[in-house]
């Protein structure tokens, strides 16, 4: 019998981005046999409506299938909650007072991270829904660090990667534009990026993109990894060993 908590991760946003999040969680845990590893749930549940969509008030409401999420791995024993998805965080306050089992928000835990570092200004590669809601912006700002996130044609450029190139399925994707994007945040004093699309950092390793990358994901998963117990291996980079 484990003794470490169980982790439930409400997924389906996309598919590939929650395998991307549980792998990062098994990556983060110092484990020298299976033994070692922490008990993970998954609720794959493609049928979350596109929160981008709800946000812009173009769709339905992700809140119910959500919650349905959230229920089903409380009740199949989960300790404690996470999603890889930024965007769905936007539905966190909604989400909260039905929660039957604490949930680590991705957001705050960025914002976190980046202020620990010393970070003062940061650029934000994300989707429009995530971008158009404010999150990211509002946990920054309250952790003391500057946000710049792409405008217009740079802003269309990350997007059209996310929903084009990597929910797509397309390897061939021309990310020429979102190159474009990044040299212009870093030409306007960005020290990182912050990866706020579950997307995002599939796409920097679909596409071999380059800078030095804060990725939400690996974020949350090397924080779900210190609550349920276990030893964290960090991959995240510290800004003292970034050149």
């Amino acid at each position: 019998m484990s003794k470490m908590k169980t982790i439930g991760i409400i997924g389906g946003m996309g598919p590939m981005a929650t395998v991307d999040l549980m792998k990062k969680v098994i990556l983060a845990t110092d484990a020298r046999e299976d033994q070692d590893h922490i008990p993970i749930l998954v609720d794959n549940n493609t049928d979350i409506p596109d929160r981008t969509a709800a946000i812009l008030g173009k769709g339905e409401s992700p809140l119910p299938e959500l919650m349905k999420s959230a229920n089903r791995l409380t009740d199949a024993g989960a300790d404690f909650l996470i999603m890889g998805c930024n965007t769905a965080h936007y539905f966190l306050p909604l989400m909260l007072p039905n929660l039957r089992i604490p949930v680590i928000n991705m957001i705050e835990e960025t914002a976190a991270f980046c202020a620990r570092e010393g970070y003062k200004r940061v650029g934000l590669l994300a989707s429009a829904g995530t971008c158009k809601s404010g999150i990211y912006q509002r946990a920054l700002e309250r952790a003391g660090v500057e946000v710049v996130q792409p405008q217009g044609e740079a802003e269309e450029a990350i997007h059209g990667m996310i929903y084009d190139g990597v929910k797509a399925g397309n390897m061939g994707y021309d990310t020429t534009a979102v190159r474009e994007a990044l040299a212009q945040m870093a030409a306007e004093g960005c020290e990182a990026f912050v990866l706020g699309c579950t997307e995002v950092p599939v796409a920097v390793e679909m596409y071999h993109l380059e800078g030095n990358f804060i990725d939400a994901t690996e974020v949350l998963a090397e924080e779900a990894v210190r609550q349920a117990g276990a030893k964290v291996i960090s991959h995240l980079p510290h800004k003292t060993a970034c050149r």
